[in-house]
C-alpha cells in the first residue's frame, strides 16, 4: 500500500495535507508534490502504542502545536499522560464513534492528577494488569489508584520501568503494595490488625485463617515467588512504554524476564518453585473414573502426578513409587524427621477439614 501511494495519482488525493506513512521499521512523507524517507521516524519499535508518542514528539519537533491521537487503547492514553509534560504540543485523544465523538485534554487531565501521579500511571498500569501482563483477580486498577494518591511518594510503582531489572529494594516495596491491595487502605478503620504486614506469603496465611479455611485461591494474593515474576513482567513493559520517545530503543530479550521459551513459542513463567509443600502435594487426588485426561483430570490440570488417594488407581499420570523402608518411629536418626511429618500431616488435614478435626475426642481448631 505504501508503494502505491506514492505514486502521483494517489498523492494528488491528499491536496494540501502532510500524510505520513511507517512500513516496518520506515517511515514515508507523502505530499502533493512529493514523497520521501523520513530518517527519524525510523524505528524498531515493535507496537503501534509506543509509535504513536515517537511520532507525536516529530510534530512538536516540526512546529505543530497541537495533536490529536486517534485511540481508544488504554495503554495509549496512559503513555500520553505519562509523557505529556515532556513535549512542547498540546495532545488530544479523540474516543467514540462517528455519531458520538468526545475528545480529552490530557494536558489538562495530567495537570489535575499532578505529574507526580502521571509519572507513576505506567508502572501501576502495567502492575495492575495490560495486555501483556496478567492482572490481580478482583483487585482493579481504581484500588492501586486510591492507594497511590494516599501515598504519591511511592518509589517502587515510580521507578518500574526505569531500568530492566527489579531490584531487591523495589520488589519489597511492590509486596507491601499488593499487601496493602488485598488487605484495604489505610483509611479503612475496619481492616483486622492481623491483616496488616509485608509480606505476601505472611498475609495469604492470615486470610486463609480469616475464612477457615475456606477462602478460595483468586480472594488470596499471590505467594511470593509468583508475585516476583508478575513484577519482573510488569517492569519489562513499563520499560518498553517508557522508552517510546526513542526511535530505536534497546530492549533486552524477555527471557529472564518472567518468559521463557518452548519450541520457539514465548510462554509465561507462573512460578519456579513447587506450588505446595510435597506432603500436601501427596495428599492431592482427582475422582477420575475410567482414564485421567486434560481438561478433567484435577493432578494433570495443576501439572502433578496422580497418587494412591486418586479414585483410579492405575493410570498413565502415576509415577513409579518406589519401596520405602519403614520407619523406626522411635530411633535417634529417625525421630525429628518423624515428628516433622507429622505434624506436616496433620496441618494439611486439618486444612482439609476446613478449620477443624477430632483427635483423642477432643476438637481442635
Amino acid at each position: 500500500m505504501t508503494q502505491e501511494w506514492k505514486h502521483s495519482k494517489y498523492r494528488e488525493k491528499i491536496q494540501d495535507k502532510v500524510l505520513y506513512v511507517t512500513c516496518e521499521q520506515s517511515c514515508f512523507k507523502l505530499t502533493e508534490d512529493k514523497w520521501e524517507e523520513v530518517p527519524e521516524l525510523e524505528s524498531t519499535q515493535e507496537e503501534a502504542d509506543t509509535c504513536l508518542l515517537l511520532h507525536t514528539l516529530h510534530a512538536a519537533r516540526d512546529g505543530y502545536t497541537a495533536a490529536i491521537i486517534c485511540s481508544e487503547d488504554t495503554d495509549v492514553f496512559i503513555i500520553s499522560l505519562a509523557m505529556h509534560s515532556t513535549m512542547n504540543i498540546s495532545i488530544y485523544h479523540k474516543f467514540g464513534t462517528k455519531n458520538r465523538t468526545r475528545y480529552a485534554d490530557v494536558d489538562k487531565i495530567g495537570r489535575s492528577h499532578g505529574q507526580g501521579i502521571c509519572d507513576s500511571l505506567i508502572g501501576l498500569h502495567a502492575y495492575t494488569g495490560c495486555d501483556s501482563v496478567s492482572s490481580f483477580t478482583s483487585k482493579g486498577k481504581l484500588t492501586a489508584l486510591k492507594l497511590l494518591k494516599e501515598d504519591p511518594s511511592n518509589q517502587a510503582i515510580k521507578q518500574l520501568g526505569q531500568c530492566w531489572q527489579v531490584s531487591d529494594g523495589i520488589f519489597e516495596k511492590l509486596e507491601q503494595f499488593t499487601c496493602a491491595m488485598y488487605a484495604g487502605s489505610s483509611s479503612n478503620k475496619s481492616r483486622n490488625s492481623a491483616t496488616e504486614g509485608n509480606s505476601v506469603n505472611e498475609l495469604r496465611y492470615q486470610l486463609f485463617c480469616a475464612k477457615i479455611g475456606g477462602a478460595e485461591s483468586s480472594q488470596l494474593p499471590p505467594c511470593r515467588d509468583c508475585l516476583f515474576l508478575h513484577a519482573q513482567r510488569a517492569n519489562f513493559q513499563a520499560a518498553i512504554w517508557r522508552r517510546c520517545l526513542e526511535p530505536k530503543p534497546n530492549v533486552p530479550s524477555p527471557i529472564e524476564h518472567g518468559w521463557t521459551e518452548e519450541d520457539g513459542k514465548l510462554n509465561i513463567l507462573w512460578m519456579r518453585s513447587a506450588p505446595a509443600p510435597e506432603v500436601v502435594l501427596e495428599l492431592l487426588s482427582c475422582k477420575c473414573s475410567r482414564v485421567c485426561k486434560l481438561p478433567d483430570c484435577k493432578c494433570l490440570v495443576n501439572g502433578l502426578a496422580c497418587t494412591d488417594m486418586c479414585k483410579l488407581q492405575t493410570c498413565t499420570n502415576q509415577t513409579m513409587q518406589q519401596e520405602e523402608p519403614d520407619l523406626e518411629l522411635y530411633s535417634e536418626d529417625s525421630e525429628d524427621e518423624y515428628a516433622v511429618q507429622h505434624i506436616h500431616m496433620f496441618l494439611a488435614l486439618l486444612c482439609m477439614s476446613k478449620g477443624s478435626i477430632c483427635l483423642n475426642n477432643m476438637l481442635i481448631q
